[in-house]
């Protein structure tokens, strides 16, 4: 329960509970009482914060995309672009497997697809994504590390489509951990990316 937890700011505590009540119950099954409950707040003060469901729906997927927002920065200041996706893809997949976040980020793109305000806050973040990825993969082919070949944005869409799949693999499948896939995701990554011959 994320109530009577010394010296964390209550708008932190209202976004755990309410990750708490969407992996137990999803978007539609926790009711903003529930979040309130497991908060430890009353309804009055959680609306202070939060006008609708949905307004913390997309303070979690802002929450999100500021926490990646340094990986990144690192892959923009990588020198080896395809080395920095595999391990910043390994410390990303490490994060969403341990904190149980996978189910969060599939109950997030299922009701993007519903609902207007959540899809334009996931568009915005897949934007940064594939944007941040796309140009790292551009200066790799200047560098003659990323195969010529590649069309950089359309690359960058098929890795993000990757992560999303690992994400619902995950969910279908509690025992899938990260550590089985460290070297293979590196592999096709590398396969996948690299110049022919290299």
């Amino acid at each position: 329960m994320s109530a009577s937890v010394p010296g964390v700011p209550t708008r932190t505590r209202i976004l755990e509970a309410a990750i708490a009540c969407f992996d137990r119950s999803g978007f539609h099954g926790a009711s903003m009482g529930a979040i309130c409950a497991e908060a430890g707040m009353s309804p009055g003060a959680l609306y202070r914060y939060f006008p609708s469901k949905d307004a913390i729906i997309a303070a979690i997927v802002e929450a999100d995309r500021e926490r990646h927002a340094g990986f990144f920065s690192r892959l923009a200041e990588a020198d080896d672009p395809v080395e920095a996706l595999a391990t910043i893809g390994i410390e990303m997949m490490d994060e969403m497997f341990a904190e149980g976040g996978t189910m969060l980020a599939v109950e997030v793109t299922a009701e993007s697809r519903r609902n207007e305000a959540i899809r334009a806050v996931v568009r915005a973040r897949a934007d940064q994504c594939r944007t941040a990825i796309s140009d790292a993969l551009t200066r790799g082919q200047e560098r003659g590390l990323v195969d010529p070949a590649l069309v950089a944005g359309e690359a960058a869409q098929i890795i993000m489509a990757i992560a999303d799949g690992l994400f619902a693999q995950k969910a279908q499948d509690p025992t899938l951990t990260a550590d089985r896939l460290r070297d293979t995701l590196r592999t096709l990554l590398g396969r996948f990316l690299r110049p022919v011959g290299r």
